[in-house]
């Protein structure tokens, strides 16, 4: 069967498929933690959709097996293990909790990056990247071939005027400089800059090249 563009639409139309059933909840007792990911609370772990975090040091949770809350004071991205706080410290499955609150970090300044060494620079936006190690696929090897560069003029979010800023005129920014598509965008070729903007971790965001220049 050949899908046609609905009418009235260009056609390179965008094919629209129904929404999706909730996946099916994880039974806990047979759940596995992958080593090397994220270590998901109970609600992430059942698969709730947005409900649920990864944990990191510094988070305050509700153990299912307590009533009063604790912090997390290490996490072990290999075993799925965390380390919590009480009347003496225990070590359990992050399955074993449920994320009350983040971590709090100060905001990131805008001029994070100027007067320090490319190195330092993939070090910091490697600690922002992760969220402090809640996400640990963000490594200084995932930096390793990005260099700075510095923004031309406002970058507003998608290129929309009326959107909040996501890179300021003059920020010295690390940059990804190899054309590889993101999120599946390949064309215009673009540049891939870290956006350290906004409440949660920066993200990695598309930018033509003319925006920043690449610094020599």
């Amino acid at each position: 069967m050949t899908c046609q563009p609905p009418l009235n639409e260009p056609a390179a139309y965008i094919l629209r498929l129904p929404p999706r059933p909730p996946a099916p909840p994880v039974n806990l007792d047979a759940y596995v933690h992958d080593p090397g990911s994220p270590v998901l609370d109970r609600a992430a772990a059942r698969g709730q959709g947005s409900v649920g975090s990864a944990i990191a040091v510094g988070d305050l949770v509700q153990p299912a097996d307590a009533t009063t809350r604790q912090r997390v004071t290490a996490v072990d991205h290999h075993t799925g293990q965390i380390t919590i706080t009480g009347d003496e410290p225990r070590t359990l499955a992050g399955v074993g909790v449920e994320v009350v609150s983040h971590a709090e970090h100060p905001p990131v300044p805008d001029d994070l990056l100027e007067g320090i060494t490319l190195e330092q620079a993939r070090t910091r936006i490697t600690e922002i990247a992760s969220d402090y190690g809640r996400y640990p696929q963000y490594t200084k090897s995932y930096f390793a071939g990005w260099v700075f560069g510095r923004v031309v003029a406002d970058i507003h979010w998608r290129n929309d005027p009326a959107a909040p800023v996501d890179f300021p005129a003059g920020q010295r920014v690390l940059v990804r400089p190899d054309n590889r598509p993101v999120y599946g965008a390949s064309s215009p070729h673009t540049l891939t800059a870290y956006c350290t903007r906004g409440t949660r971790p920066g993200i990695p965001t598309a930018v033509l090249p003319h925006q920043i220049h690449l610094e020599r």
